[in-house]
């Protein structure tokens, strides 16, 4: 299971696009994950990402029955090492409970997923009820899959 830690620094006007995500993040480790059958080259590999991270809803506010537009509807996990423009997306990750002010600690572990031996860039992006993401690039972290 590769691990992934997104730290979210939260400066004042940090968020200027809505909705807007972490800023910067620390690798962890790898550890086992379920494995489909059948297992792929040695190339390749199933491993599970977690991400953890942190968000300033005060900021760009979660969206509710009243707040329906410049919200977060919820963050979405990416492999951003070709690059930004369409990257292909991890897993989805809900909106925490109560999500008011800054929360920290939001944590999702997606499903097996199979990786190419070598460095991937995993992003975590906010989006909003239309479909738009912010910036992919705001809150990211290198991990090593052996």
């Amino acid at each position: 299971m590769a691990l992934l830690f997104l730290a979210a620094a939260t400066p004042s006007g940090a968020q200027n696009s809505p909705p807007s995500a972490a800023t910067s993040a620390q690798p962890v480790t790898s550890l086992p994950c379920p494995v489909p059958s059948p297992v792929p080259s040695t190339s390749h590999g199933f491993h599970c990402v977690t991400v953890t991270f942190d968000y300033d809803f005060r900021q760009t506010p979660a969206c509710s029955t009243t707040v329906t537009k410049g919200c977060v509807q919820q963050f979405i996990a990416f492999v951003i090492s070709a690059g930004t423009k369409h990257p292909p997306i991890l897993f989805p990750i809900p909106l925490p409970p109560n999500p008011v002010g800054a929360v920290h600690g939001i944590t999702k572990t997606g499903p097996p997923i199979d990786f190419e031996s070598g460095k991937h860039l995993i992003s975590v992006s906010a989006m909003s009820p239309d479909g738009t993401h912010s910036k992919r690039s705001l809150c990211t972290t290198w991990i090593t899959i052996p």
